[in-house]
């Protein structure tokens, strides 16, 4: 397997309904930006839309989210979300994301880590070589 990770990039514009009395995104609405990012990732990068993931032997679930919030994001503030798998250990894929303004500065920080489960089981189980090959150039 290459060790070039494919990075996932999406634009996204803060909506009002996503926002705290101070104008500031809400702390919650951090993870679901990530987690929609991702998402939206593996359906651009990888070809897997909804009903395709739907109908793979595996799921996904997000076991873990690490975020660092360096500076508010705004109402109606476009932002830049990157991101790639840093590595796999088992059952856990390791992920990086990043979010940035329109100018570049990094206004916050995020390390996932997302579990395949087979469906058949619905236990973890190590992602298999040829699935993790998909996140790589």
């Amino acid at each position: 397997m290459s060790k070039t990770p494919i990075i996932f990039e999406t634009t996204h514009r803060i909506k009002f309904s996503d926002l705290d009395p101070y104008n500031h995104v809400g702390t919650g609405q951090y993870a679901t930006y990530f987690v929609d990012h991702r998402v939206q990732g593996v359906r651009d990068y990888i070809g897997w839309d909804l009903k395709a993931l739907g109908t793979l032997p595996f799921m996904v679930w997000v076991r873990r989210m690490e975020i660092d919030f360096l500076r508010p994001a705004r109402g109606d503030q476009e932002i830049v979300i990157t991101s790639f798998v840093r590595e796999f250990r088992g059952s856990d894929a390791v992920i990086e994301c990043s979010m940035v303004d329109s100018e570049g500065t990094t206004l916050s920080r995020c390390l996932m880590t997302v579990a395949y489960v087979e469906k058949a089981t619905n236990r973890a189980t190590d992602w298999p070589p040829d699935v993790a090959a998909l996140f790589f150039e």
